[in-house]
């Protein structure tokens, strides 16, 4: 076994530092699952928005839907007090702990995008069928 002591080699640990930071950067990158503008994808492939989505902040809406943005209480003056209105918006009013926010929960329709370009199929041509005779009346026999 030798002791070439390679863990105390500054170049070589500024190298490994930075394969390993790339790597991180690569794995937390904000745009790998998110689209900054997202759309509605139309044929071959499955997942993304196939739906309309709040104008707000999908982020906001989930804690707010999870319970995370209020208190846990019992008191009935303190429960439910932001319930969205009529006008699609859902208001967590600010206190001493945390900032009011307002989040807009009216539709957003997506544009529809393309991710594979799919050349159109041509339709075989149309059969000409001879006309059927008309139905003659079933007698009953009984």
């Amino acid at each position: 076994m030798s002791s070439n002591r390679l863990i105390y080699d500054t170049c070589a640990y500024q190298k490994e530092m930075s394969k390993q930071c790339d790597q991180l950067t690569y794995i937390l990158d904000p745009t790998k699952h998110y689209q900054e503008e997202p759309c509605r994808p139309e044929l071959g492939i499955l997942g993304g928005n196939s739906v309309s989505i709040v104008r707000g902040n999908l982020v906001d809406l989930e804690t707010d839907l999870r319970g995370l943005t209020r208190y846990n209480t019992r008191c009935q003056l303190q429960k439910n007090n932001w319930i969205p209105k009529n006008d699609g918006k859902i208001v967590i009013p600010k206190d001493g702990v945390k900032n009011g926010l307002v989040i807009d929960t009216n539709k957003l329709h997506l544009p529809p995008c393309q991710m594979i370009r799919y050349e159109p199929v041509p339709l075989p041509p149309g059969q000409n069928l001879p006309c059927m005779p008309p139905r003659q009346k079933m007698q009953n026999p009984l």
